[in-house]
């Protein structure tokens, strides 16, 4: 009981951060929510083919996951992303799709 005692007393500033803090949840079930969209396509995901291959369908499992999480449609934020980035050098700088992506928003 002591180690128990113990424990709760030392996250004691995350417990009240939960209940002060607006943009904190009780539970996960929203994130466990948007991970079954992950999950439903399991089976597909065996044959990946290499170890690169399954990193590169974790980042495209990542950023379908925040659209939905955002409300944002993936196949639209996607094709947008793919147009932007078409008039760009293969071996162009992070910075340069970043500054290119500014560009665009401000409608230049």
């Amino acid at each position: 009981m002591y180690k128990a005692a113990n424990y709760m007393l030392n996250e004691w500033d995350g417990i009240e951060a939960i209940s002060a803090g607006g943009d904190y949840s009780w539970d996960n079930n929203l994130i466990e929510r948007i991970n079954r969209y992950v999950s439903l396509s399991r089976n597909n995901s065996l044959f990946f083919g290499s170890h690169a291959g399954a990193e590169r369908g974790c980042i495209f499992y990542f950023l379908a996951c925040s659209c939905r999480l955002h409300k944002i449609n993936f196949f639209e934020y996607l094709s947008d992303i793919l147009n932007r980035a078409d008039v760009l050098q293969r071996t162009a700088s992070p910075e340069a799709y970043r500054d290119r992506w500014k560009k665009n928003e401000q409608g230049q």
